[in-house]
C-alpha cells in the first residue's frame, strides 16, 4: 500500500499547478473509492472533497447519493452531490449525453484554482485508445486521456494513469473499502462496456504490458499533436476570426494542411471535431468557388457554412421561434427568445412614437414576401432585398425579429425603422429597438 500511496503522491507533486486543493469525482464505485481513500491517507494530509453527480438514470441513484456521503464522510471528506437531467436524443450515445452531463455539473462544483480528479486508470486509457482507433480518431483523438489540463476556472487531473485496475482492486481490499457496482456497467450492448468485459481481458492476457505500452503510444500522439498545432499556427497567421475564415486562406494549402488547420480552427472556438466524413464534405465545398455556391456542414455540437468566399464555424443555432411565431413588446414589457433579447430604447433621432410602444408592438419572423422601406430610403422593396444587400447572412435571415404595428411591418431588428414613422407626433426623438445576445449577422 506504501508504493501505491508513493505512486500517487509523485503523480500529484508532478502536476504543473500547486493548488493543493482537490475535488474528486466520486461515483462511489471502487476507482474513486480508493482515490479518495488515499487522498485522505497522504502526509501532509491535502485540502480534499468528494463531488457526486446523479445522473438519474438507475432507480437506486438516490440511494447511491447517500451512500456516497457516508463513505466520504467516513474518510473525513466533505461530499458535494448535484443531480443533472440527462435527455435521450435520438442517434446520440447515451454514455457520451451522461457523460457531457456530469463533467458539466463538475465544472459548475469547482472552484477558482481547485484540481478535480478523476480515477481514471491504464486500463481506461487502454479502453479509450481502442475505441476511438475503432471509431476511425486521428492524432488529436489517439493522445487518449489527458494527465492535466486547464477545466473551467480550475484544472482537471488523472493521477492514476499509470496504475491497473487490478492494483486498484488489491488497495481497496487490503482498506476494506465499501463501494458501490453500477448495474449498467455490465451491460454489454453499450460499445465501452463490451470493450471492458469482452475484449480488455483477452488483451491483457496475452499482451500483459498492453496497458503500459499504449500510455507510451498516447504519450507520443501527444507530441505528434503538437507539432500538428504549430503548423495550423503557422498555416493560419493570416486568419484573424476563428469564426470567419476567408476560403482563399485555406485552398493557398495542400488538402492535409487544409484539413489540420479547419481542426486546429475548430478547436480553437471550443467546438468538437466533426467526423473525418464530414470534414471531407467540408473540404469539397471549399473547392467549389461559385459566387452563388452555398455548402453547409452539421455535426454534433457543432455547424459550418460557406458563403461568398468565407466559411463560418459556429455552434449549433438550435430551434428559432418560427415563422408562425407571434409575440409582443411595449414600454413595460420587452421581449426574449431563442433569437436574443429585444428592448425599447429612447433615442435621439427618429424614431417609433410613444403611441405604438405604449400600445404594443407584435414581434413575428419572415415568412416570406414582406415589403419593406427603411427611414430615409424612397423605395419600398422585398425585404429579402433589404437583407441581401446588406450582407446579412441567409440562416440568419429567419432568425430577425420583425415588428409590426397594426400588421404594418415598421421595423427589421435593430438594422431599421420603417420610412412610416416620419412626420408622426413624437417620432423625431422616438423609440428605438436595442436587440441583444444573438450571432453576429454579417
Amino acid at each position: 500500500m506504501e508504493q501505491f500511496l508513493k505512486l500517487l503522491s509523485q503523480s500529484l507533486e508532478a502536476l504543473p499547478s500547486d493548488s493543493g486543493r482537490y475535488a474528486v469525482a466520486f461515483s462511489g464505485g471502487v476507482d474513486s473509492a480508493v482515490l479518495l481513500a488515499a487522498l485522505t491517507r497522504l502526509v501532509p494530509r491535502p485540502e480534499v472533497r468528494a463531488l457526486h453527480i446523479d445522473h438519474g438514470l438507475h432507480p437506486d441513484s438516490g440511494a447511491w447519493v447517500g451512500h456516497c456521503r457516508v463513505i466520504a464522510n467516513t474518510l473525513g471528506a466533505d461530499c458535494v452531490s448535484r443531480q443533472v437531467h440527462i435527455e435521450n436524443k435520438a442517434g446520440e450515445s447515451l454514455e457520451a449525453l451522461a457523460r457531457e452531463a456530469r463533467y458539466q455539473a463538475l465544472g459548475e462544483l469547482i472552484t477558482p484554482g481547485e484540481i478535480l480528479l478523476t480515477a481514471h486508470h491504464s486500463d481506461d486509457q487502454l479502453e479509450t485508445l481502442l475505441f476511438r482507433l475503432f471509431r476511425g480518431s486521428g492524432v488529436k483523438g489517439l493522445r487518449g486521456i489527458a494527465e492535466f489540463k486547464r477545466f473551467r476556472t480550475g484544472f482537471l487531473a488523472r493521477p492514476m494513469l499509470r496504475i491497473s485496475r487490478e492494483e486498484i482492486l488489491v488497495v481497496a481490499r487490503a482498506w476494506q473499502l465499501d463501494w458501490l457496482e453500477d448495474p449498467m456497467n455490465q451491460d454489454i450492448r453499450l460499445d465501452r462496456n463490451f470493450l471492458r468485459a469482452e475484449i480488455l481481458p483477452q488483451i491483457n492476457k496475452r499482451w500483459p504490458a498492453a496497458n503500459k505500452t499504449v500510455g507510451r503510444t498516447a504519450q507520443q500522439m501527444t507530441e505528434a499533436q503538437e507539432l500538428l498545432d504549430g503548423v495550423a499556427e503557422v498555416d493560419g497567421r493570416s486568419i484573424k476570426d476563428a469564426a470567419r475564415v476567408r476560403q482563399a486562406d485555406l485552398l493557398v494549402l495542400p488538402a492535409p494542411r487544409q484539413r489540420n488547420l479547419l481542426r486546429y480552427l475548430i478547436a480553437r472556438l471550443g467546438l468538437p471535431t466533426p467526423a473525418a466524413r464530414q470534414l471531407d464534405t467540408l473540404l469539397k465545398g471549399l473547392r467549389v468557388q461559385r459566387a452563388d455556391a452555398e455548402t453547409q456542414v452539421q455535426w454534433p455540437g457543432g455547424e459550418a457554412r460557406i458563403y461568398r468566399g468565407v466559411l463560418y464555424l459556429f455552434p449549433p443555432l438550435g430551434e428559432g421561434s418560427g415563422d408562425g411565431y407571434a409575440g409582443e413588446i411595449s414600454l413595460s414589457r420587452s421581449w426574449t427568445g431563442p433569437e436574443g433579447s429585444l428592448f425599447l430604447v429612447r433615442g435621439t433621432g427618429p424614431g417609433l412614437p410613444d403611441a405604438w410602444v405604449k400600445e404594443g408592438l407584435a414581434v413575428r419572423f419572415r415568412v416570406g414576401g414582406e415589403r419593406f422601406k427603411p427611414l430615409l430610403h424612397d423605395h419600398s422593396r422585398p425585404l429579402k432585398k433589404w437583407l441581401q444587400d446588406a450582407g446579412v447572412l441567409p440562416w440568419l435571415r429567419g432568425r430577425i425579429p420583425l415588428l409590426y404595428h397594426n400588421d404594418q411591418l415598421v421595423a427589421v431588428g435593430d438594422l431599421w425603422i420603417s420610412a412610416t414613422v416620419s412626420g408622426l407626433p413624437d417620432s423625431e426623438s422616438g423609440w428605438q429597438i436595442s436587440w441583444i445576445n444573438h450571432p453576429q449577422l454579417t
